[in-house]
């Protein structure tokens, strides 16, 4: 994607965000961000051939709880070019412990594949630790039932912030995760992880991460589920 093309990406979702802040009254509240990142990974899996990406994102929550959220970003052009993600979900509290339920639907509106797909997600979360469950019925171009676990932990020390985290992600055969992912190997799950550090500064967060998975190189083209360092600059709004 051309350098134009990302400017007018941040721009467009800068302007829709001040129109949704004009036009939403209380009691929702519209929250954004734009970034601009080295390596889109998803669950350890480049998206955009090893190369950078442009993303937007919005989110409509609320005071109940509920919540909505559209989100964006450039993908390799074998699969379309576009990613273009819609959520409706639920959040709040029992105690000390945070839940989180929803659905989302992942798009791809430039590919005439079917590529699109649905996921239901659950999590819980406490003192900075978070236990997820995401399940697909037919996942990413008609790879069946599909299925991910993770956990993760964040903190914060001396205004540097910490992560870490892990995930299972779970097909219904090999053939599946080859449908998918276009791998060559006889697994039929895999492991992905992420470590981060991030801050924030004069209202942008930099955040620098080693994101991968156990995929074995050789059954994974284009060296695209090897771990690698990505750096990723936020603005919220």
């Amino acid at each position: 994607m051309k350098l134009s093309l990302l400017a007018n990406a941040l721009l467009t979702s800068s302007l829709l965000l001040a129109t949704a802040h004009a036009t939403a009254a209380d009691p929702v509240t519209v929250t954004g961000s734009a970034a601009l990142t080295s390596d889109y990974l998803f669950r350890g899996v480049s998206q955009t051939s090893n190369t950078g990406a442009a993303q937007v994102g919005m989110t409509f929550t609320h005071e109940s709880g509920a919540y909505a959220s559209l989100w964006g970003s450039n993908i390799s052009a074998i699969n379309g070019g576009l990613e273009l993600d819609t959520l409706l979900g639920y959040s709040g509290k029992a105690g000390e412990v945070g839940y989180d339920v929803g659905v989302m639907r992942y798009n791809y509106p430039s590919s005439n594949d079917p590529l699109a797909y649905d996921e239901v997600y659950a999590s819980v979360n406490t003192m900075g630790a978070k236990l997820g469950l995401n399940y697909s019925p037919d996942y990413f171009n008609k790879s069946d039932k599909f299925m991910y676990v993770y956990v993760s932990y964040s903190t914060e020390v001396s205004g540097v912030g910490l992560s870490a985290s892990l995930g299972m992600n779970k097909f219904d055969s090999a053939a599946m995760m080859t449908q998918a992912l276009a791998t060559t190997g006889t697994d039929d799950g895999y492991m992905d992880y992420k470590l981060a550090a991030s801050k924030s500064m004069g209202g942008l967060t930099f955040e620098g991460a080693y994101i991968g998975s156990d995929i074995d190189e050789k059954d994974c083209g284009g060296a695209l589920c090897q771990g690698r360092f990505v750096v990723t600059m936020t603005k919220g709004f």
